[in-house]
């Protein structure tokens, strides 16, 4: 039977606070991806994606934020059509590798944000007139109507694009580690979820748990 799903525009943010970290060059969460991605690519490759459990998620997440999935793919569904083409995946350094694990293995966008440049408590919410940032792209991102998330000094994420203002290198020793959602998923499914992305970046690249939260909020249209 098909999960129960909540009303359209319900969003969940699962977020945590790692200080004390060493992003230094480790190669195991990279090789992590590699495998999740070949193991993908061995389970599923003669299935439509639309068949892979999981994918749904991602999905209705995008739908309910008011973006087309076809039109423009999320994050973690990008990272699966690379495994099942077998194309590989590019090494960015290790925070950012454990993410893109995460995401793959979840099934849903996650960001990591350098945390020395967040201002206050992360949020989600539809953007405003002059809403936007330079993104990692070097390119500027209007997030005018667009789903976004915010510090009290602006926007500085998006499912699309992350900003340059918050990009993670191998100098972060303080990070913010984000999970999007759509509404159905259960507060302790996330937790979980978040909790095994939190143990993986310790196990690589140290650090201290400083708050963990989850953020559920309804869209307006």
């Amino acid at each position: 039977m098909k999960e129960e799903r909540n009303e359209k525009g319900m969003v969940k943010l699962a977020i945590a606070r790692l200080q004390s970290l060493a992003n230094k060059a480790v190669e195991e969460p990279y090789a992590k991806l590699i495998e999740l991605g070949t193991e993908y690519c061995k389970r599923y490759s003669k299935l439509a994606i639309g068949e892979i459990s999981g994918v749904d998620q991602a999905r209705d997440l995008f739908k309910e934020i008011g973006i087309d999935p076809t039109k423009r793919r999320p994050s973690s569904e990008a990272l699966l059509r690379r495994g099942l083409k077998n194309k590989g995946y590019n090494s960015i350094n290790p925070l950012v590798d454990i993410g893109n694990w995460c995401s793959l293995e979840f099934l849903l966008p996650i960001c990591v944000y350098d945390a020395s440049s967040v201002e206050g408590k992360l949020t989600g919410r539809m953007g405003r007139s002059g809403d936007g940032y330079i993104a990692i792209d070097n390119q500027y991102l209007d997030l005018n109507e667009r789903y976004l998330i915010a510090d009290e000094k602006g926007a500085l994420g998006s499912p699309i694009k992350d900003s340059l203002r918050t990009r993670v290198t191998l100098a972060t020793t303080d990070a913010m580690l984000l999970i999007y959602a759509p509404g159905y998923i259960s507060d302790r499914e996330l937790i979980a979820k978040l909790d095994v992305f939190i143990k993986r970046v310790q196990k690589y690249c140290g650090g201290i748990e400083k708050e963990k939260y989850l953020q559920t909020k309804e869209i307006k249209e």
